[in-house]
């Protein structure tokens, strides 16, 4: 098994919002590599308008606050105008390849989740249109028919929004 690089921590989800008239924007966000430095941790996000803005922390959960200060800084920007994603560096630290492959498992978990979020909507439609119950669809994707039910409202409220 191949040793992990860095974890992958989105600090906050990326989306996307219809304003007015429909038009869909999407928010920008920085990537930015956490790496352990003593008792700090290094924040570094690249090409933030062509520059490397860099800042620090001592415990990772203060990473989206300082970066995002540092970045907005240096845009000239609200803080909450874009994303960041947060990727900390394990290479350098002294902990085994069981807790290495961990780490690498549970980042994928996240992205599985993530996708299974995004994707089950549409799953959810097409199995209801190929004429399962909600109670079969349910069994299938293994959630409640009522998780099924309130599925099906947000996507005709979605859909009678458009």
């Amino acid at each position: 098994m191949q040793s992990v690089k860095s974890l992958n921590l989105t600090t906050r989800s990326d989306y996307t919002y219809i304003p007015m008239r429909g038009m869909v924007d999407t928010m920008t966000t920085y990537r930015v590599v956490a790496r352990r430095d003593g008792d700090w941790w290094s924040l570094v996000a690249e090409d933030v308008g062509a520059r490397e803005v860099a800042s620090q922390c001592r415990r990772l959960e203060q990473a989206d606050a300082a970066i995002r200060d540092a970045i907005a800084l240096v845009l000239g920007v609200d803080r909450d105008a874009f994303d960041v994603q947060i990727d900390p560096e394990v290479e350098g630290l002294a902990v085994s390849e069981e807790t290495l492959e961990l780490i690498e498992l549970r980042r994928q978990l996240s992205q599985l989740g993530e996708r299974s979020r995004r994707d089950t909507p549409s799953a959810v439609g097409e199995l209801r249109s190929a004429g399962l119950t909600v109670r079969d669809v349910a069994e299938v994707l293994g959630m409640t028919p009522s998780r099924v039910s309130q599925i099906e409202k947000q996507r005709k409220l979605a859909g009678s929004a458009s």
